[in-house]
Order: C-alpha cells, then sequence, then structure tokens
C-alpha cells in the first residue's frame, strides 16, 4: 500500500496554503472542480495534500480529516470489513476513475481505501450516494467532510 493523500481541513485556506508551501515545500497543482474552497498541494507530480476550507465546527478529529491508501485487493478487504464491527461508505468516482471506500476506524479515525474503477462491479449494499454539491457543512458520516 502506498500513501495516495491527505485531507485537511482548515479555516484559513490562505494560512494552510503558506505553511504547506513556503515551509514545507509543496506546489498548488491542479484540482477537480468541487463546489467547495480547497487546494491540491503536490510533491512532484503526486497530490499529496488535500485542504478543504470548512467551518471549525466541521473539524470532529481535528484538522487531519482523513487518510487515504491505495488499496491493493478491492474483494478482499470488503470480506474482511464485512466480517468486522467497523462501518464504511462506499462511492464510485469516475472523475479519477477510482472506488472508494471510506472505514471508520476507532476513536473516529477515517481512513479512505482507493481502488481502480471497474465498471463491472456493483457497489456493495452498503453503499451511500455521496454527491459534491454545496460549500456549506458536508453530512459525509455524522457531519464530517471525507
Amino acid at each position: 500500500m502506498n500513501i495516495n493523500h491527505v485531507l485537511v481541513l482548515t479555516t484559513d485556506l490562505r494560512a494552510m496554503e503558506c505553511f504547506w508551501v513556503d515551509l514545507i515545500g509543496l506546489h498548488e497543482g491542479k484540482r477537480p472542480p468541487f463546489p467547495f474552497n480547497g487546494l491540491w498541494l503536490y510533491s512532484d507530480d503526486n497530490p499529496l495534500i488535500h485542504i478543504a476550507e470548512q467551518p471549525f465546527s466541521a473539524f470532529g478529529n481535528g484538522s487531519i480529516a482523513h487518510v487515504a491508501l491505495e488499496g491493493a485487493n478491492y474483494n478482499a478487504l470488503l470480506k474482511r470489513l464485512d466480517n468486522s464491527a467497523y462501518s464504511y461508505t462506499e462511492k464510485a468516482l469516475p472523475i479519477s476513475n477510482e472506488r472508494q471506500l471510506f472505514i471508520i476506524g476507532p476513536d473516529g479515525l477515517t481512513v479512505e481505501m482507493l481502488f481502480p474503477l471497474d465498471e463491472h462491479q456493483e457497489l456493495t449494499e452498503k453503499k451511500q450516494t455521496l454527491v459534491y454539491e454545496t460549500n456549506e457543512n458536508f453530512d459525509f458520516l455524522g457531519g464530517k467532510i471525507l
């Protein structure tokens, strides 16, 4: 597995951008047209840090909203999840040709697992359709932005 990205929430987009760009050394790059303010910051050609501007009340677990990992075996992970007590939400993301599984772990930790989107695979019964439509607070998984 590889870390794909980390989603960081902020109340001050400019300050967070300066921290990651001027201090850490990342650079701004292409970002999908999500209808909320944010940036994708790159290390070389990799979009490593995703930043979303949100009110402080949306920061359920602090400023790190989730960590995203590139998964290796989608079906094996689904089997393990279905045999566990952990809840998850599944989403197909055609714009990036990816399938996402958002898993809620211990202490409310959210982990996003990414897999290539296979048009022949059906979403599981536990799927939830998530649509990015607003600049307001998100209601994903109990009020947290994913």
